[in-house]
């Protein structure tokens, strides 16, 4: 039990990785985390800094804290940090599909 700390009352193993959670509790963060980095990539237009990023995963830690998940900070911020270039290419291509480009608003306007 040398990886294991107990605390209020449970036993949680303290190298616990990301593939030990559950798939609902995998899929649950991974909504949160790419729901926060779109909310601010539509908002700010632009992709988060390195101190930004850290916000986000602070507002998602915050929602896993209070749903009671043990999950090392490093393995989120690890899941989230290989996630963030496809996120932004998927908003970025839907911001270009939902917004017609110069040459189509032009020739819309005659």
């Amino acid at each position: 039990m040398k990886n294991h700390i107990k605390v209020n009352g449970q036993i949680r193993q303290t190298n616990k990785k990301w593939s030990h959670l559950r798939q609902q509790q995998r899929e649950r963060i991974s909504n949160w985390l790419r729901w926060e980095y779109t909310k601010f990539v539509q908002v700010n237009h632009r992709r988060p800094k390195r101190y930004e990023h850290d916000e986000i995963l602070s507002e998602v830690m915050d929602r896993i804290e209070e749903r009671e998940i043990w999950i090392p900070y490093g393995e989120v911020k690890r899941y989230y940090l290989s996630k963030i270039g496809k996120w932004f290419q998927k908003t970025e291509s839907e911001r270009e599909t939902q917004t017609p480009s110069n040459e189509e608003q032009h020739t819309l306007e005659k």
